[in-house]
C-alpha cells in the first residue's frame, strides 16, 4: 500500500474525489455520507451539500484559507465519520437498554397480573371455605358485618354521663365490639 493510499484509508468508503481548485489555490474533497449524519463548519474548514437523495448526501469539504493542507481536510472528514459512528453506537446502546427495560417491564406486568389473578381466585375460594365453616374463623378480605335491624346504628360514645351499653354479639371483622348509646 502506498503512502497516499495509506493516508486516505480512514475515509475509504466515503471518499468520492479529491480535486484541486486552481482559482482558489487549494484542494477540495467530495465525500458521501448517510442522510442522517451530522456535520458542521469550523473556523478553518467549510462543508457544503452538493447533492442529496433518499440514501444520503454528497458533501464538498474545502478550506476557508490557503493555509489548510489536504491532510487537514482528510482529518476533518475522518472526524465527521468518527463522530457519526460514535453517535450510531450510542443510539444502538440506548436502543438495547430500552429493549432490556421494556422486557423487564413486560415481565413485571406479567407477574403483577398473575398475582392479581391468583388473588382473585383465592379470595373467592376462601369465601366458599368460610361459608362451609359457618364464619367461625376469620377469613381475609371479608367485609365488615352490618348491624342487625332494631339495634340501631353504632355511634361513637361521648364522655358525658351517658353510659355505653355493649351490644353483645356484634363485632367488626377485626374483632372490635360495636358500642351503642342508651338513646337507641
Amino acid at each position: 500500500m502506498g503512502v497516499i493510499e495509506n493516508a486516505l484509508s480512514p475515509v475509504d468508503g466515503h471518499l468520492i474525489s479529491i480535486s484541486r481548485n486552481p482559482m482558489k489555490g487549494w484542494y477540495e474533497i467530495e465525500v458521501g455520507v448517510y442522510k442522517s449524519w451530522v456535520f458542521d463548519n469550523n473556523k478553518d474548514i467549510d462543508c457544503e451539500v452538493i447533492s442529496e437523495n433518499e440514501d444520503g448526501k454528497m458533501l464538498k469539504i474545502f478550506p476557508k484559507n490557503n493555509k489548510i493542507t489536504i491532510d487537514e481536510l482528510v482529518r476533518f472528514v475522518e472526524l465527521i465519520i468518527e463522530t457519526n459512528e460514535r453517535i450510531a453506537d450510542k443510539e444502538r446502546e440506548f436502543a438495547a437498554e430500552m429493549q432490556k427495560m421494556k422486557e423487564m417491564l413486560e415481565e413485571k406486568a406479567k407477574s403483577f397480573y398473575s398475582e392479581l389473578d391468583s388473588l382473585k381466585d383465592s379470595s373467592f375460594k376462601n369465601l366458599s371455605i368460610s361459608l362451609e365453616k359457618g364464619f367461625s374463623e376469620k377469613v381475609p378480605l371479608m367485609s365488615t358485618p352490618t348491624p342487625k335491624k332494631g339495634r340501631g346504628r353504632p355511634k361513637k360514645t361521648k364522655t358525658d354521663d351517658k353510659k355505653p351499653v355493649e351490644n353483645s354479639g356484634s363485632t367488626t371483622a377485626s374483632g372490635v365490639k360495636i358500642v351503642q348509646t342508651d338513646e337507641d
